[in-house]
């Protein structure tokens, strides 16, 4: 079964405006939420500062930072469903992302402004990256 992935319209908002705001460094969001059989259900987004020697082409989250976002979601009942981030190239992930993704098997948000405005793939770990569906959530106060 494929997985899918569902994200509420301002929170895609929110991670391209933070995507912009770090230009021409790549931007880093954690993605919290819950996972019901392979539907993964993004409820909260954290945009964190990519504290990588290398931010133009890498990111890095400060293990501390990380660690008390993972705390505080399970207090809420969530869990870690998703690590976005954006590259300066299409949005597949690179050689380090699926490094990466081994190591972290959660969906993938990759967003790219190649073509001028910004698009957002997302991605897990099989044999290897492979695309899943997006469904973007009408905003509900």
């Amino acid at each position: 079964m494929q997985y899918a992935l569902h994200l509420r319209a301002r929170d895609l908002s929110l991670l391209h405006i933070h995507a912009e705001n770090c230009l021409p460094l790549e931007s880093v969001a954690l993605l919290f939420g819950v996972i019901e059989e392979h539907l993964v259900v993004v409820k909260r987004i954290e945009c964190v500062r990519n504290e990588s020697d290398k931010a133009a082409t890498s990111f890095y989250v400060n293990p501390e930072e990380e660690y008390q976002l993972l705390i505080d979601a399970e207090a809420r009942g969530e869990e870690l469903v998703g690590i976005f981030h954006s590259h300066p190239a299409a949005p597949m992930p690179s050689s380090s992302d699926l490094d990466n993704m081994r190591l972290n098997p959660v969906v993938w948000l990759i967003a790219s402004k190649t073509s001028g405005a910004w698009s957002s793939k997302g991605f897990v770990l099989d044999d290897a990256a492979v695309e899943i569906p997006i469904t973007i959530i009408a905003d509900v106060n």
